[in-house]
């Protein structure tokens, strides 16, 4: 893959994990890299930018706290990356989730994290992965219509069906139709963004950000090539 494009009236859509921040064990500490605060504070200043996580706002604006606009929950949640939420789809769920979080298989190394409205179960540090994985698919086998099961690295999290990522950045995307999107992501659930933003009858630029199989047009190696090209915007 070439290098990425920088073009002239950008949307950026920016994930968090893996892409403005390093990949750590504990998602608590996933703070940005260190050029990222006022890399963004300037490049919100000459264009439009959206971060769009997994994470449930609050926990983002933890970790990156900053006025800009933010999409959470894979599309669940719109505010603001300073944790404020400005709406959330509704949560039919909620006594669902409920039993499927008590029934999480309680196993060496798996961690349940609680996101509000939503939680993720990560097994990145279980002494066996592919058996913690597979323990967690009979799990997942519960899991009712409504609810998809959605995984990433070393990490399992459900969602309601129709919402992701590629439907929030296809909504903000139609909304700037002079702009050319431009989305850079690192995981399994980056690559809805992907494809819906591909399927739209304008340029767009799509990077994956790290190893992997992917369908976007280009490719980053790490963070600290993410921040080099998105300092491009800039000049």
């Amino acid at each position: 893959m070439d290098q990425p494009p920088v073009p002239d009236r950008p949307l950026l859509f920016l994930d968090y994990d893996g892409t403005l921040a390093p990949i750590v064990g504990d998602p608590e500490k996933a703070v940005p890299h260190p050029a990222v605060p006022d890399l963004l504070a300037e490049l919100a200043e000459a264009h439009e930018v959206v971060v769009i996580t997994g994470r449930d706002l609050a926990a983002l604006g933890r970790l990156l706290n900053q006025r800009l606009p933010a999409v959470g929950l894979h599309g669940a949640e719109e505010g603001w990356a300073d944790g404020t939420v400005d709406t959330r789809a509704a949560d039919e769920h909620a006594d669902v989730l409920a039993d499927l979080r008590a029934a999480v298989p309680a196993a060496e190394g798996v961690v349940v994290e609680d996101k509000g409205a939503a939680f993720a179960v990560h097994y990145r540090h279980a002494p066996d992965a592919d058996a913690a994985r597979a323990e967690l698919e009979r799990w997942a086998e519960a899991v009712p219509a409504g609810l998809v099961p959605i995984w990433g690295k070393a990490v399992v999290e459900l969602r309601a069906e129709g919402v992701s990522k590629g439907t929030a950045v296809a909504r903000l995307a139609a909304a700037h139709p002079d702009r050319t999107p431009v989305y850079l992501g690192d995981d399994v659930t980056d690559e809805d963004a992907f494809r819906a933003l591909q399927a739209l009858r304008q340029p767009t630029v799509t990077v994956k950000v790290g190893e992997g199989e992917t369908v976007a047009g280009h490719r980053l190696g790490g963070v600290e090539d993410v921040v080099a090209y998105l300092r491009r915007f800039l000049d």
